[in-house]
C-alpha cells in the first residue's frame, strides 16, 4: 500500500508541475492576447483618426479629376482642330513655293531655250557660211 501512496503522491506532484506548466502557459498566452488587443485597438484609432481625412482628400481628388477631364475634352478638340489647320497651312505653303519657284524657273527657262536657240541658229549660219564658201572656192578653182 505504500507503494501505491507513493505512486499517487508522485502522480499528484506530476498533475501539480503540469498545473503549473499549464498556468504558466495560459499567462503568458493572456500577456499575448493583452498585447495583441493593445496593437490592434492602436491601429483601429489610427484609422478612425485617419480614415475621415484621407477620404475627404480622395473625395476632392476624385472631383479634379472629373473637372479636369471635363475640361480636357474641349482642349483636346481645339488642339485636334490646330493640328488640322496647321496640316492645311502647310500644305498651302508648299503649294506657294511651288508657284514662286515655277516662276523663278520659268523666266530661267526661257533664257536657257533662247541660249540655246541662239546657238543652234550660230551654228546653222556658220556651216550655212563654210559651204557657201566651200561652193566658192570650188567654184573659182573650176574655172
Amino acid at each position: 500500500m505504500l507503494l501505491v501512496g507513493v505512486a499517487a503522491v508522485l502522480a499528484l506532484l506530476i498533475i501539480a508541475a503540469a498545473a503549473v506548466v499549464l498556468v504558466i502557459a495560459l499567462r503568458r498566452l493572456l500577456e499575448d492576447v493583452r498585447a495583441v488587443t493593445g496593437v490592434a485597438r492602436d491601429n483601429l484609432r489610427l484609422v478612425e483618426e485617419l480614415l475621415p481625412p484621407t477620404l475627404n482628400d480622395l473625395r476632392s481628388a476624385s472631383a479634379n479629376v472629373a473637372r479636369l477631364s471635363a475640361e480636357l475634352e474641349p482642349r483636346l478638340e481645339r488642339a485636334d482642330a490646330l493640328l488640322d489647320e496647321s496640316e492645311a497651312t502647310l500644305l498651302s505653303l508648299r503649294a506657294t513655293v511651288e508657284a514662286a519657284e515655277e516662276m523663278v524657273r520659268g523666266p530661267a527657262a526661257a533664257v536657257d531655250r533662247a541660249r540655246r536657240t541662239v546657238v543652234a541658229a550660230g551654228a546653222g549660219l556658220a556651216r550655212g557660211a563654210d559651204r557657201l564658201r566651200r561652193g566658192i572656192e570650188d567654184a573659182a578653182g573650176r574655172r
